[in-house]
């Protein structure tokens, strides 16, 4: 007497269910004409452009940096101070008429007055600079939402994927017996 029997076999598959599959092709041609039109178009057409404020904001960064390291232009605090001082003593030589003042009060004027220029150079210097950065940091925002534009089809398609992945998976299980 023999008996014998044979195994059973199990196949399994998933996938996306079809009723989605042609939502996914239409979105995966989009997404795909997408890109080549980017890498065709270069850095430019995937890159935001510098605003206009940027631009001025680092032309005057040079600029400025640019005084800042020869100390000439607004940052030449040497001249202006001198200019100041000249501008005090001849006010005071001629509000003194014929008596002679001592050396250690015009030094101390010509202190006081180099303090007072050195401050006001200190206020336009720092005022300049806070206005670049502040132009800057205007252009940085503008720039910002421009590549948010330019990254909303690219956005939308990542979302929009999300959204099948998480779409009803179709599984499929087939079990086939054997028999004696």
């Amino acid at each position: 007497m023999s008996s014998g029997g044979g195994g059973g076999t199990t196949t399994a598959s998933s996938g996306i269910d079809p009723e989605f599959k042609p939502y996914l092709k239409e979105v995966l041609s989009d997404v795909t004409s997408r890109y080549k039109a980017d890498v065709a178009g270069g850095p430019d057409a995937i890159v935001a452009a510098m605003d206009p404020r940027q631009t001025a904001a680092i032309g005057a960064q040079t600029g400025l940096g640019e005084q800042m390291i020869s100390g000439s232009g607004i940052f030449d605090t040497e001249a202006a101070t001198q200019r100041s001082l000249e501008n005090l003593r001849g006010k005071q030589l001629a509000g003194m008429g014929p008596t002679i003042s001592s050396a250690r009060a015009q030094r101390a004027a010509d202190a006081a007055l180099a303090d007072k220029a050195m401050e006001f150079a200190k206020d336009k210097q720092s005022t300049a600079l806070q206005g670049v950065q502040t132009l800057g940091s205007a252009g940085t925002t503008l720039q910002q939402y421009e590549q948010s534009r330019l990254d909303a089809p690219h956005t939308s398609a990542q979302r929009y994927f999300g959204y099948l992945g998480s779409a009803p998976q179709q599984t499929t299980q087939t079990t086939s017996g054997g028999g004696k």
